[in-house]
């Protein structure tokens, strides 16, 4: 089997991303599928990875939104050149990963062992040559979407616009951060805007010239700066109010618009119902139960609602969708098949999933049942669908899990009393006020990848006047 033409692809690849206006840089899967043929390079040698859609299509996100602003922009993944020889290190993660993902006790081991000890992940080795090579003569800063990804890039000195996906944080977002001397970098603690930062006067920056290895933090809301300062300050770091900026989730531009033409849940039926899982497929089981309880609402003699399933890149839940199919007599439809009974989504290309979920899923969806995972419950909320909570994985998702129902878009859905709590919520309107909260959403929740953008422009423009 040839190998995969890594110098190549890099090389390309690295000044498309030192030209880019927007650079940015993530960890989250390959997709040398799609690099080889753009590129037309031989047939792909390895099989491919995926950790997190999330941290891909957020990524993404970030990159259409500078492309709407007329912006050019570059996305890179260092998990595709990976060197053969390290290949094995990417395959041992995502295995341990999905392992772990889908036997409880195995993770409940691992987060213990995450709180008392900090560790790099097991590919951290394997991405930084790749990683170090893309981003060695970008000077622009750089859009990190991972926080592995902006250390190791950081840590060579380069500026960062280090995104936190959730309303969490983690502690080694702080880790390249310098020890905290006091009086020399003094916080504004009152939890304020930079209002300035989203000012397009370039004079008004005068007094926001960073050292060349310089951080800044785009966060989901308010209540994430607080709590980023707090650690930062509990851990000794350096860092100052005015380098943590509320920017919202990054929502992608196709999916923040769809609430605008959003169809209201009618009062008759079917609903269109989307039921997801996340990158790693933790929740096979608990899919399992909700199918099987919903079941006698989607028979053909009753079709109270129309199914749309999400099975990642996970053959074990695509066999599962079509077992389920054929034992109810449901017809599958294709992608485009807005009558069909169910429809199933499932890819051998992380972009490809991504994309086919914003054509066919997001538009068409009154409530998407999802683990409250960053990727499906902003794009749900955004999109103005009503997301339906089935057990979150972290305390990450338990934040992103009260965040939305406190909004009031969305649920906790029990998996074994789906069905009665799904007809409840439909008898007593609670879906339909629901979606349109979802409609009406504060623009926090939609403009966040744009606002990004105008963060890492103002920064640029210090750089290259």
């Amino acid at each position: 089997m040839p190998t995969f033409d890594l110098p190549q692809v890099l090389a390309a690849e690295k000044k498309l991303l030192e030209e880019a206006q927007v650079p940015i840089i993530t960890v989250s899967a390959s997709f040398r599928k799609e690099l080889i043929e753009q590129y037309h390079l031989p047939s792909p040698l390895h099989t491919e990875a995926l950790f997190s859609r999330a941290h891909y299509s957020m990524a993404e996100a970030v990159r259409l939104a500078a492309i709407k602003a007329h912006r050019t922009s570059h996305l890179v993944d260092p998990t595709n050149f990976v060197d053969p020889d390290s290949w094995g290190k990417i395959e041992f993660t995502e295995d341990v990963g999905q392992l772990m993902a889908r036997h409880h006790l195995l993770k409940t081991i691992k987060d213990k062992i995450d709180t008392i000890a900090r560790s790099k992940l097991p590919i951290t080795a394997a991405i930084t040559p790749p990683l170090l090579a893309l981003t060695k003569d970008v000077t622009r800063p750089i859009v990190s979407l991972h926080y592995e990804a902006g250390n190791i890039v950081a840590a060579a000195g380069k500026p960062i616009v280090q995104v936190l996906t959730d309303p969490h944080v983690r502690p080694q977002y702080l880790d390249p951060l310098t020890a905290l001397n006091p009086g020399t970098d003094k916080e504004r603690s009152d939890g304020s805007l930079p209002e300035s930062m989203f000012k397009d006067n370039s004079k008004t920056h005068s007094s926001f010239l960073i050292p060349h290895s310089s951080i800044h933090y785009a966060v989901f809301d308010l209540a994430t700066k607080k709590e980023l300062l707090a650690a930062a300050k509990s851990l000794g770091k350096q860092l100052s109010s005015d380098r943590v900026i509320v920017t919202g989730p990054p929502i992608d531009p196709r999916v923040a618009k769809l609430a605008k033409t959003r169809k209201r849940i009618a009062a008759k039926l079917p609903i269109n119902v989307g039921i997801t899982t996340g990158g790693l497929g933790t929740n096979l089981p608990e899919i399992k139960a909700v199918l099987t309880d919903l079941a006698p609402l989607i028979s053909p003699q009753s079709l109270y609602i129309n199914l749309f399933l999400y099975a990642g890149v996970h053959k074990d839940f695509r066999d599962f969708f079509e077992s389920f199919a054929a034992d109810h007599n449901l017809r599958i439809g294709n992608l485009n098949d807005t009558t069909a009974e169910l429809r199933i989504l499932y890819e051998d290309s992380i972009i490809d999933a991504n994309d086919n979920l914003i054509n066919y899923l997001f538009p068409w969806a009154d409530v998407i049942i999802t683990k409250p995972s960053g990727d499906m419950a902003y794009d749900a909320a955004a999109a103005g669908c009503v997301p339906l909570f089935l057990e979150p994985w972290g305390q990450w998702e338990q934040n992103i899990q009260n965040r939305f129902i406190k909004l009031g878009v969305g649920f906790d859905l029990s998996a074994h009393k789906a069905h009665k709590h799904f007809t409840y919520l439909l008898s007593t309107n609670h879906l339909s006020k629901a979606q349109t909260k979802a409609i009406n959403l504060p623009p926090l929740y939609r403009q966040g990848a744009s606002k990004i953008i105008h963060l890492q422009h103002q920064l640029s423009r210090i750089r290259h006047p």
